[in-house]
């Protein structure tokens, strides 16, 4: 199983280059068979990238279509997740060490994202976007 980063959905959606392509490949992989999940937080993520490049009108149905996509689990964040999170603190930025401290709570040690700041994090794998 395999977690998603927010721009990860970017990518696939907005992007036309090759880590557009990249990432709908990945996205086609999900749909599939593979395994995928995220938290809620990442569709917040989702949600500000598109409300700050004025496309609100297209939240709607792009946050719905995500829901849809087979084999994504779409997760909430439990209480205890801010307490995990302050042990990346040293090293990822509090929302990039919730989504750790999720996937720890999941037992997922691999992400897909451009962001190479997870890197740093010795116990998960970065799926590169590229």
């Amino acid at each position: 199983m395999i977690y998603l980063d927010a721009n990860f959905f970017i990518f696939a959606i907005l992007d036309q280059t090759e880590k557009g392509d990249k990432a709908r490949l990945i996205l086609k992989e999900i749909v599939n068979g593979k395994k995928a999940v995220t938290s809620v937080l990442t569709l917040d993520e989702v949600m500000w990238v598109f409300v700050k490049n004025k496309e609100k009108l297209r939240l709607s149905g792009l946050i719905h279509d995500i829901y849809k996509i087979p084999n994504l689990t779409i997760c909430s964040v439990l209480t205890n997740i801010p307490l995990v999170s302050l042990l990346y603190l040293d090293f990822l930025n509090p929302r990039d060490a919730f989504h750790v401290a999720c996937m720890n709570e999941l037992g997922v040690t691999e992400i897909v994202t451009d962001d190479s700041d997870f890197d740093k994090v010795k116990t998960i794998k970065r799926i590169k976007i590229w």
